[in-house]
């Protein structure tokens, strides 16, 4: 199987700054443990942001292909200077637009922005149903807070249909059991709920994320579509191949900024090598991709409908559970980044 590639990403990850109002202990950028023990990255230890200048010059450009946009990678792009002029220069340009957020910095002021401009998502990463499990996941134990946050931002959309408000949930080894209580609890409130496996080091495994799943039993190995599908761009103009590499900094593959913009390093020698390796079977030959997991993704959406939910899975790794009552706000211009499904 070969995939093809257009001369522009589908999907642009944007990081508006590198820093994070959090140290969550399962982050693979910002856990406390990274800068405990000297393995914080350089690149996070001072402040990088994107200027006004920088932001519009990158949505101008991208805007005429229509592409879907995550205005975060590493980071929490709330606490971003740029971020209210970022999200409302995507809309001005007409696209569709997504971000994920710890949500401890939504107020209403925020809440009535996104409302007013017509933003068409928000998650709000919990990973917890209770109090102790929070504390494990994030380092605090105000879920209550956590709510009131989502709740606000609820009942200022009110009958608007936008954004549409989701939570998502890391599974780890000290939360998984609590997932069928954050389904009821959330089903009830929000329009979606996103559960995702945990990635570490370098390396999404099936086995880890599923004790149910071996390797042996994935389907033949094809090309990884986020090579041909995704860009992922840090705060600096850096990119990087994949959201798995954003995890390590020194992944580079150019620079918008340096190197002509978007889809001149799109259309780079180096990001094509990648593609080219996949599409031949060498995915091997590239550190990073040789023991990565992460293609059973390009397998496609598998549905069911149960419980009030239209579920859809992309892979093992990602569950989006779409409230039945509250498919109205759906917007395919996002792409998968909302488990919408087949084209």
């Amino acid at each position: 199987m070969q995939l093809e590639s257009v001369d522009h990403p589908t999907i642009v990850r944007i990081e508006l700054t590198n820093q994070c109002n959090l140290s969550c202990p399962h982050c693979r950028h910002h856990a406390l443990e990274k800068k405990q023990t000297g393995n914080y990255h350089e690149y996070y230890k001072s402040e990088i942001e994107m200027t006004h200048q920088q932001v519009d010059s990158l949505i101008d450009e991208i805007a005429e292909w229509r592409p879907s946009v995550t205005l975060n990678v590493a980071n929490e792009p709330l606490v971003a200077t740029t971020f209210r002029h970022a999200a409302e220069r995507v809309k001005q340009r007409g696209l569709a637009g997504t971000f994920n957020t710890n949500g401890l910095l939504i107020d209403e002021s925020l809440a009535h922005f996104l409302v007013d401009i017509g933003f068409d998502s928000v998650n709000i990463s919990v990973d917890a149903a209770t109090p102790e499990t929070l504390k494990l996941a994030r380092g605090f134990t105000r879920l209550d807070k956590l709510v009131e946050k989502v709740e606000l931002l609820l009942k200022v959309r009110g009958a608007k249909p936008l954004p549409r408000v989701g939570v998502t949930f890391v599974e780890t080894d000290y939360n998984y059991q609590e997932i069928p209580a954050f389904l009821d609890f959330w089903k009830s409130r929000v329009d979606l709920i996103r559960v995702t496996g945990y990635i570490q080091d370098l390396r999404p495994d099936i086995e880890r994320i599923n004790p149910t799943l071996h390797r042996d039993m994935l389907p033949e190995r094809i090309p990884c579509k986020q090579l041909f599908r995704d860009i992922v761009i840090r705060a600096n103009g850096d990119v990087t191949p994949c959201v798995v590499t954003s995890e390590q900094p020194d992944i580079v593959v150019g620079n918008i900024f340096r190197d002509g913009g978007v889809r001149a390093v799109w259309n780079s020698p180096r990001f094509r090598e990648l593609r080219d390796l996949h599409n031949a079977g060498r995915w091997d030959e590239t550190g990073f991709c040789k023991n990565c997991d992460y293609w059973v993704e390009t397998q496609g959406y598998t549905e069911d409908v149960r419980d009030g939910f239209l579920i859809r899975t992309p892979s093992p790794f990602t569950t989006f559970y779409n409230v039945l009552d509250k498919l109205g706000s759906w917007n395919r211009d996002l792409h998968d980044r909302q488990g919408m499904g087949k084209d």
